[in-house]
């Protein structure tokens, strides 16, 4: 008996030693931030609508195409997209985030503007929303991540839709201005405070201004657009006076081909949609 009890209190101890180095080793470990977890899932959501909207185009232009094969691997992919945003969503309601590894090159941000516009006018439709286009140029050249930029614009469109009443407009802008591009989207919605103003780009906070069509706000968007632009090299800023709508803007820098050196033209690469 007594050897027994002896035997037990010696494994306690031990379990107790192991405890203690367990709590001491975890003082270690890398915290869990749920909020970079939302921030990285809403950011691979930005990608995922940039995906979306380049397949929707995709199909509209091959609707005519005789193989069924090409109809399969389109549907497919839409399939696995559909898929993909959906673990993104649960992921948003449930780490520090790397740096991203941006690929920037000659890319036509006009082009990219008009896709954008055109594919969110149809989901601008559902509210009565319009969405146009306010430019003169054809072609704009800027030096950046195609995809990247595709997901700030995305962005940007989503909360103006989000936040504008029924019948309102949106506008987007975009000018030539000193060896650069600045890019501007306008809504016609409620605006912004100082106070909200001063809290645009913090990660995972929802400002005062409510959707209006009940869609979701998880308050990592403008986050994720920031920090973006800010890895491309341009600047994004705010315009706004409460009660008289929003105007978001970006700058990015112009193509310069002694600057940044030879790159593939568009119609070797083209834009996605958004």
């Amino acid at each position: 008996m007594t050897t027994s009890k002896k035997s037990v209190i010696a494994s306690m101890n031990k379990a107790k030693a192991n405890l203690e180095q367990a709590l001491l080793d975890a003082e270690h470990l890398p915290s869990f931030d749920p909020g970079a977890v939302r921030f990285a899932a809403h950011a691979m959501g930005n990608y995922l609508a940039v995906m979306q909207g380049s397949v929707q185009l995709l199909s509209r232009e091959l609707e005519d195409h005789p193989s069924a094969k090409v109809h399969k691997w389109l549907h497919g992919v839409q399939h696995a997209n559909n898929l993909m945003t959906q673990m993104v969503g649960q992921l948003l309601h449930s780490s520090s985030t790397a740096e991203l590894k941006l690929v920037c090159s000659k890319f036509d941000l006009a082009t990219l503007v008009r896709n954008a516009c055109q594919l969110y006018q149809r989901l601008a439709g559902e509210k009565n929303i319009g969405v146009t286009v306010e430019s003169s140029l054809k072609e704009a050249d800027v030096w950046a991540d195609g995809v990247a930029l595709a997901a700030v614009l995305d962005n940007l469109l989503s909360n103006a839709v989000k936040y504008s009443p029924p019948g309102k407009r949106i506008f987007v802008r975009l000018l030539s201005e000193s060896g650069s591009l600045v890019c501007s989207v306008i809504d016609q919605g409620p605006g912004l405070s100082m106070e909200d103003q001063a809290r645009l780009y913090r990660k995972g906070v929802r400002l005062s201004a409510k959707p209006t069509g009940g869609e979701p706000s998880t308050g990592y968007g403008l986050a994720v657009a920031k920090e973006l632009v800010d890895q491309l090299g341009g600047e994004l800023w705010c315009v706004s006076e409460l009660g008289k709508g929003a105007c978001f803007n970006f700058r990015l820098p112009l193509y310069d081909e002694d600057k940044h050196g030879h790159s593939p033209s568009k119609t070797d690469s083209k834009p996605p949609a958004s």
